[in-house]
């Protein structure tokens, strides 16, 4: 484990990449080739946009969704295993309220939570701009609890315009 932390040893353009980084990397360009290069993703994003219409076109939407949804364990496991390598240490409740972290980076990137619209590129980005606040905060001296309602104000005010987007166009 502490060996993925340590290891920083790609040299990019005069900055350093971590073995962290570049699994992210590597994740992403694959998630992206997989979202728009492949018949699953595209069924993927079928399924996500009407799960009825999908069904009625003759698509196993079961099966699909048992593959995102172990895809998704997978990474989430994954991702388990590089914060324990990033803290040389494991704890059960060292990962809570990162799901707050991951919705609101979806929702800030564009994804819908009505489903059927979003990118990969989008969250990565929303996750950014979620890095970025964060960290002004903690330099600031943000309570962390002032933070997390921040974080819930962020998401709402997405999810409303994210519905009136929607509304817009039915």
């Amino acid at each position: 484990g502490k060996y993925l932390y340590d290891m920083k040893w790609l040299n990019m353009g005069g900055g350093r990449l971590s073995a962290m980084g570049l699994l992210m990397l590597l994740v992403v360009v694959a998630g992206i080739f997989v979202a728009h290069r492949t018949r699953f993703g595209n069924l993927v994003y079928a399924i996500g946009g009407n799960m009825t219409s999908a069904k009625v076109s003759g698509i196993n939407v079961n099966k699909y969704l048992v593959i995102v949804y172990t895809i998704a364990g997978a990474l989430s496991g994954l991702a388990g295993v590089v914060l324990a390598a990033r803290v040389s240490s494991g704890q059960s409740s060292m990962g809570m309220s990162y799901e707050l972290d991951a919705i609101a980076a979806a929702v800030i990137g564009g994804s819908s939570l009505m489903g059927g619209v979003g990118r990969i590129t989008g969250t990565l980005i929303g996750a950014m701009i979620l890095g970025l606040i964060k960290s002004g905060f903690t330099f600031v001296g943000v309570d962390a609890y002032v933070q997390d309602i921040i974080k819930g104000i962020i998401i709402v005010a997405a999810v409303t315009i994210d519905m009136r987007r929607n509304r817009k166009k039915h």
